[in-house]
Order: C-alpha cells, then sequence, then structure tokens
C-alpha cells in the first residue's frame, strides 16, 4: 500500500467513526435510551414524575393524582442545559386500570435539581 492510499483509508475511517459520534452526541437531538427496564436511574426519573404529578393534582384539587407507577417502559434524552427526558411511564389508577402516560423533565446535575415539566396521558390510551 502506498502513502496516499493508507492515508485516504485512514481519513475516511476516522470521518466515518466521527459522523457516528456526531450522531449520537450532538446537543439539541434526542436519543433513545436503551435497556430502559434495567436502568436504574430511568426508573428514579420515572417513579419521581409519576409522584411529581400526583403532588401537583393533590395541592389543585382536581380529585387525581392517585396514581402508581409500575415502569418505564420507553425514554429518550436530549442534550440541553442538563439533559431532558421525555419517558414513557406505565402507571396503575386507582380503578386499578394500568395506563400509559408521556412525561418530560428536566435534570441539570450540577445544580442536584430535576423539574418535570409535563405529565399528560399517552395517545397510546386513546
Amino acid at each position: 500500500m502506498t502513502r496516499t492510499t493508507i492515508f485516504t483509508f485512514s481519513l475516511l475511517i476516522s470521518l466515518l467513526f466521527f459522523s457516528d459520534f456526531v450522531a449520537n452526541a450532538i446537543p439539541g437531538g434526542r436519543t433513545k435510551i436503551k435497556d430502559v427496564k434495567t436502568n436504574t436511574e430511568i426508573q428514579e426519573l420515572g417513579r419521581y414524575s409519576v409522584e411529581e404529578y400526583n403532588q401537583l393534582q393533590r395541592t389543585q384539587k382536581s380529585g387525581d393524582g392517585d396514581l402508581k407507577f409500575s415502569k418505564v417502559v420507553a425514554a429518550e434524552s436530549q442534550v440541553v442545559a442538563g439533559t431532558k427526558y421525555y419517558l414513557k411511564i406505565e402507571a396503575v389508577t386507582k380503578s386499578g386500570a394500568v395506563k400509559v402516560f408521556d412525561a418530560e423533565l428536566v435534570v441539570v446535575p450540577w445544580k442536584r435539581s430535576k423539574k418535570l415539566l409535563g405529565f399528560k396521558p399517552s395517545p397510546a390510551n386513546k
């Protein structure tokens, strides 16, 4: 092999590696989280989301707020000023029905904060 061929081959491999890295780490882009069911951090964020939703509903006295966390079934993350999570959460209503909810929350580790931005029934329930 000539030096030019080796250089071209090395450059091609580097570009392929870099493009894969950039596609998975672009700020603002959503990334699917794998192994959600065994990811303890994601499951804890799901539990937190249900607890926050319940607390908010109780303070608004809307009659809702009696969900029991079951598990996170799907999740995506997005790099923002921290990490924004999009979770599909399975929860049990007080009547015993199992429903899926969509939750959005932001975690800012260096501020030790997390905030539930949204929690609503998933369109899959309809």
